[in-house]
């Protein structure tokens, strides 16, 4: 048994290779499902993987607003703040339930509290015709109401990503997502914020990195030529 729970401890550094810095693009995600059906997988089915990491790449979603997580001990080092040592409890998080997804016309709602202080002020919608997201609905009608649409445990996740990519993680997907909503010039800064969670402070990291600034520069200089060069 203590060896048991020995392996099942997260490595000191779960960064590795280091955290990704580019995103990937639907065919290179699709591969990654392929090989879902050529892991061991132990107790869990190759469909709760997949739609489990479908909703995480379509909504950058945190693995934790998707799974859940128990209620953890911490302890807070001294600090300018407090002189003594804290001991916390952060707050069981229940992941999406069953009731948390349903289906409206064309559209699948989720229902997921952003954590880490976010605020989320409506479901977020994935249009039931992008690729993929038939594999949430599967798992989703396989699930009984009021338990989890994907009972994993964190680690079991994590490490189930590893086999699929070494070089990936879970949050990657997050990271994923929100660049790629940032490089749209078509989104608004309020519109990502609602989507992920995060305050308008955060996302400008986000903006910098998906070179959008740079883009939308690069467009402004080109109308300058262009408008000079007709004179």
């Amino acid at each position: 048994m203590e060896q048991a729970q020995k392996l099942r401890r997260f490595p000191a550094h779960r960064y590795k290779y280091g955290k990704c810095t580019k995103g990937i693009e639907l065919e290179t995600f699709k591969a990654m499902l392929d090989k879902v059906d050529r892991i061991q997988l132990r107790k869990y089915s190759p469909l709760l993987i997949k739609g489990l990491l479908t909703l995480l790449y379509w909504t950058g979603l945190r693995k934790t607003e998707a799974i859940g997580s128990p209620a953890k001990h911490y302890v807070l080092k001294p600090c300018k703040r407090h002189a003594e040592a804290l001991e916390k409890v952060s707050e069981a998080i229940p992941g999406i339930l069953k009731e948390d997804l349903w289906i409206e016309g064309e559209w699948l709602f989720v229902k997921a509290l952003a954590r880490k202080h976010g605020s989320r002020e409506a479901p977020l919608i994935l249009h039931l015709s992008l690729p993929c997201v038939d594999l949430i609905l599967e798992q989703w009608k396989l699930t009984l109401p009021k338990q989890r649409v994907f009972p994993i445990t964190e680690w079991d996740a994590w490490h189930t990503m590893k086999l699929i990519d070494q070089k990936k993680y879970l949050h990657f997907f997050r990271f994923n997502r929100i660049t790629q909503l940032c490089a749209n010039p078509k989104m608004s800064v309020l519109q990502i914020c609602n989507w992920s969670g995060l305050s308008p402070l955060t996302i400008s990291s986000y903006m910098e990195r998906s070179g959008r600034y740079i883009k939308e520069t690069a467009e402004k200089m080109r109308e300058q030529y262009i408008s000079l060069k007709a004179e």
